[in-house]
């Protein structure tokens, strides 16, 4: 754009070029998440609570080991999560496995939370093998002009640029 001045719609003879400094839309950061259990009042979908790639650590594990006659109980260490599922006696009892009962388990626990699925009626009582979550990921950075003026100095960004650093940055002066 020729003529363009720092926004102020002077003609001065600078000439802006255009450079795009990423390739592709810019995606939004998104959490990692996982689904377990299956069918439309059976899903329980767990999120990290950080957005970006570490959420992509957490793992789950759903165990069907637990003592005769217990609760479904959520524990969590590390990233490491683990939901005991409830029996009664030495056989897995549905009423104490419903996916609204594990939504909530997990919800207690720090660093994630859950949504069941449909009314979550359904339970879950079989096994899960160790698994990660995935799709965590940051935003791509988005390219925005960057002009600033400090004391009569103008300066304009040409490149992306970092907060506290001096990369990137044009310096001139208004004439």
């Amino acid at each position: 754009m020729k003529g363009w001045c720092l926004g102020m719609g002077l003609n001065t003879g600078y000439e802006f070029f255009f450079k795009p400094w990423f390739s592709g839309v810019p995606q939004n950061a998104r959490k990692a998440s996982i689904n377990i259990g299956n069918g439309e009042n059976g899903i329980v979908t767990i999120k990290s609570d950080l957005v970006g790639s570490e959420g992509n650590n957490f793992s789950i594990t759903v165990s069907d080991a637990g003592a005769n006659d217990c609760e479904m109980s959520a524990s969590i260490s590390g990233t490491d999560i683990t939901v005991v599922l409830g029996k009664t006696i030495a056989a897995l009892e549905p009423t104490k496995n419903t996916c609204v009962l594990i939504a909530a388990a997990l919800n207690a626990l720090a660093g994630v939370n859950a949504v069941h699925s449909g009314t979550g009626a359904d339970s879950i009582i079989a096994a899960v093998a160790k698994s990660n979550f995935t799709g965590g990921q940051y935003a791509t950075p988005v390219a925005t002009p960057a002009i600033m003026i400090i004391s009569g100095v103008v300066y304009v960004a040409d490149t992306p640029v970092m907060k506290n650093t001096l990369g990137g940055w044009k310096k001139g002066t208004l004439s």
